[in-house]
């Protein structure tokens, strides 16, 4: 387990738990480890630093948790100016994003071009206990912060409202096991 958190201190406001699992039916704990040592790799360069995390004794070996803490403003203002009460989301899903892309791109990258579109990560981001599947077709888009944000609100209007940086977030994706190879 991994702690990533933003460089500056000033941006550590927004607390994201990524969670990678092996699908129920295929189980790769080799792939699993790869994909979430290639997403810490990622984050670590693009300035994000990374120690470890706590225990919480919560998942076995499958799983691997890293709390992942960042707030990204850049883009933050120019959306939020039309969309008041979701600002607290938008921030949310701006610093969600970056993270998302990168563990499509590590389980596409590990397990093939063809595979990854056959069998796609499954991604589920759950903000204040509430789940939100996410497709790969969402994060390919420009907008896809905005996106995900009123994706959320659609699900639910009243949580969505009341979502702050500080809010609980976590993400869990679920990974299929890669093809076996006939021994000969």
């Amino acid at each position: 387990m991994t702690q990533i958190s933003p460089r500056s201190e000033d941006e550590q406001k927004c607390t994201v738990i990524l969670e990678l699992v092996t699908d129920p039916n295929d189980h790769d704990p080799a792939l699993l480890s790869a994909i979430g040592h290639e997403v810490v790799h990622l984050a670590q360069a693009e300035g994000y630093t990374t120690r470890p995390a706590p225990y919480t004794g919560e998942r076995g070996i499958e799983s691997f948790l890293v709390e992942l803490v960042t707030f990204i403003a850049a883009n933050h203002a120019t959306i939020a100016e039309g969309i008041a009460d979701l600002s607290g989301l938008l921030t949310v899903c701006t610093s969600l994003v970056p993270l998302l892309k990168r563990t499509k791109e590590a389980h596409t990258q590990h397990v093939g071009q063809q595979d990854s579109a056959t069998h796609p990560i499954k991604l589920t981001v759950e903000i204040d206990g509430k789940p939100l599947v996410i497709e790969a077709v969402d994060l390919t888009q420009a907008d896809a912060a905005l996106q995900l944000a009123l994706k959320y609100r659609a699900l639910y209007p009243t949580t969505a409202a009341q979502v702050t940086p500080t809010s609980t977030i976590k993400v869990q994706g679920q990974i299929s096991a890669r093809k076996r190879r006939k021994r000969r």
